[in-house]
């Protein structure tokens, strides 16, 4: 019986089985053994099973009970009917280590009926995986998005602002060939990297137009269209988020809420959220000896 791919040939979703006759969802398996650890955040694991889907369809890709059981994580995701990639498996081990062997089956497809409404964009998604419809490319990023140049050890960088990145990113087309780089220790998670990216190996110095300055260690990516920069600079610029609610943004900046200062009465405090430092010499109840 057929669950998924794993003898690397090419298969379709009129290969799948399912579990039982009343079985609502026809079950997915990974082709290739995974260890999956909390530190790891969310993996893409493959599933040899191509589309497109039946015709009227769109699919729901679910988690399977017995591998919620065990402390897989699925994350639920919609394949679309124009989708002839392969199928893959968003995956995560919150808790603990997880092994998931070639063959085994952690995931189904749930096929439901396609109700086409509304305007669509004039194109086909084809191969087209993870976010290639996301809002980051079907928005306005022409001349509306927020860049921002800044002049790194004396040399000029344009990049687009990236508040949800805690650590900035700069093209491997635009690095310079004489500055030194270095494999980072960690990996880089959010942006489809699987393997450890280059890092800078020294302190850069950054500086914009406002006369914002600060130091940084940037990634070094490749493919990657443009530079990213992220909280590690924002933060310095004094850059904050609000509500595009005006009675939200009202609410908070009557609260006391100031651009780069403190809560207190004449704004002293903290401007940055507290650093976990916990107490490596407490022993007892919930703490490790």
């Amino acid at each position: 019986m057929l669950w998924g791919n794993t003898a690397g040939s090419k298969r379709t979703i009129a290969d799948l089985c399912r579990a039982t006759r009343g079985s609502a969802g026809l079950d997915l398996c990974a082709t290739s053994y995974t260890v999956l650890t909390p530190e790891m955040g969310v993996q893409t694991l493959a599933t040899g099973v191509f589309g497109p889907l039946p015709p009227g369809t769109a699919g729901l890709l679910l988690g399977r009970s017995s591998a919620s059981l065990k402390g897989i994580l699925i994350h639920p995701g919609v394949i679309d009917s124009d989708y002839t990639g392969e199928i893959k498996i968003l995956a995560s081990a919150p808790n603990k280590i997880i092994v998931i062997n070639a063959g085994q089956r952690i995931a189904q497809l749930l096929l439901v009926p396609l109700v086409i409404q509304g305007k669509t964009i004039n194109r086909d998604r084809q191969d087209k995986g993870f976010g290639s419809s996301d809002a980051y490319w079907v928005q306005n990023v022409t001349e509306a998005r927020p860049e921002l140049e800044l002049r790194i050890n004396g040399k000029l960088f344009r990049g687009v602002l990236d508040t949800g990145a805690d650590i900035s990113v700069i093209s491997d087309k635009y690095w310079p060939t004489t500055w030194p780089k270095q494999m980072a220790i960690s990996t880089l998670q959010g942006i489809g990297q699987t393997t450890n990216p280059e890092q800078s190996s020294s302190l850069l110095t950054w500086k914009d137009k406002d006369g914002h300055t600060g130091q940084f260690k940037p990634y070094i990516l490749p493919y990657l269209p443009v530079n990213l920069w992220g909280r590690d600079i924002l933060s310095k610029m004094g850059v904050y988020l609000y509500s595009p609610s005006p009675t939200v943004t009202d609410l908070m900046l009557d609260q006391g809420l100031l651009p780069n200062q403190g809560l207190g009465k004449q704004h002293q405090g903290i401007i940055l959220p507290l650093d976990l430092k916990p107490n490596q010499d407490r022993k007892g109840l919930g703490c490790f000896p």
